[in-house]
């Protein structure tokens, strides 16, 4: 049956049917029901399901639905964050794939709100090219709302062995310089997020003398109630094969970089920040891709509490193309790559 519920959280029959059974079964442990329902019903009692994030909201009781209304749900319930409409991605077996692990080693996590602590990393393959085809992230069991996110940068290929030896807080003033020559993001994770899968002609290059020997792994802990004692050993796992693909992967990041000078006004009921990604630094930056552009085959869009939507724009010649991505529900707790229906150009 079609239910909607009002601001008082009490539950209405719909008097627009909108919701398809399609089917249903039920064992001695599980109870399926699988339906089915337009997208846009035209209905005020329904919400529009479109591509950004979703709360679904679930509960049940062990009795059916009698004549006098649902019965109360107890503790039976609780609530997810997926993106209905997000593509799913062919899932190539990498079961006997070889992996090579990037993680911390005990690192203390301060009693404070937030720290960004930056480790360095030697790729173990050097001496002939392969391709990334999976990273996966590697978090510490009962740390999953401590590691809030993990980027992986690309660093100088001039420093020495020395540099591996401890970690440090990023952007911190006594942090070793070597971490300086680390600007380049190769790969980033955020929390709620699973593991990122390479389309099955894409691959990250390692191994050849262009590609990254040293890696910074920058991970934020987000420790609100500043708990005491926390030691962390969470990182990354990177899958590769020798079986190269067609297309080197890369990143291309945009938007508002985080500084001093990016506030949001106090007591306003919204506002919107701009980054530009500007003609004058697409041509320096793809001006190696000429004329063919760059090829997109997906899209995290990563925000911190403040962020409510946000949306990836994309102008050519001065007019706007369709939009890269969006979310107009973003939620915090659920970061995770948009894969694209179909690869979108941009070129410089």
């Amino acid at each position: 049956q079609d239910y909607f519920t009002d601001e008082n959280r009490v539950l209405k029959k719909d008097p627009q049917q909108d919701y398809h059974l399609e089917y249903a079964m039920e064992n001695s442990t599980h109870t399926i029901l699988a339906f089915s329902r337009e997208l846009h019903t035209c209905d005020t009692n329904d919400k529009s399901i479109t591509e950004s994030t979703v709360r679904v909201i679930w509960a049940y009781h062990h009795k059916d639905m009698g004549e006098a209304g649902q019965n109360y749900h107890g503790s039976n319930r609780g609530a997810k964050s997926l993106r209905l409409l997000n593509p799913q991605r062919e899932e190539v077996s990498s079961a006997s794939l070889p992996y090579f692990d990037l993680t911390n080693k005990d690192v203390p996590v301060p009693d404070k709100d937030t720290t960004y602590w930056c480790q360095m990393f030697k790729i173990p393959i050097q001496h002939e090219k392969h391709h990334v085809t999976k990273v996966e992230p590697l978090i510490q069991k009962g740390h999953e709302n401590l590691v809030h996110h993990i980027l992986l940068y690309q660093c100088s290929s001039n420093l020495n062995d020395s540099v591996l030896d401890y970690g440090h807080e990023c952007y911190h003033p006594n942090m070793p310089d070597s971490f300086l020559t680390c600007e380049t993001v190769i790969f980033a994770w955020a929390i709620g997020g699973e593991g990122f899968t390479y389309p099955p002609h894409v691959g990250l290059s390692i191994g050849t003398a262009a590609d990254p020997l040293f890696v910074l792994m920058e991970v934020h802990y987000d420790n609100p109630s500043y708990t005491e004692g926390l030691i962390d050993n969470s990182g990354l796992r990177l899958i590769y094969t020798p079986v190269l693909r067609k297309y080197d992967a890369g990143v291309i990041e945009a938007g508002l970089w985080v500084s001093l000078f990016h506030n949001i006004p106090p007591g306003m009921p919204e506002f919107v920040s701009e980054g530009h990604c500007t003609l004058e630094c697409l041509e320096e930056a793809l001006g190696a891709e000429r004329p063919a552009g760059i090829q997109v085959f997906a899209v995290l869009l990563h925000a911190h509490l403040a962020g409510r939507a946000i949306r990836m724009r994309h102008f050519h010649h001065g007019e706007e193309q369709k939009l890269l991505a969006y979310d107009d529900e973003f939620d915090f707790n659920f970061q995770e790559f948009q894969y694209l229906k179909e690869e979108r150009t941009i070129l410089p």
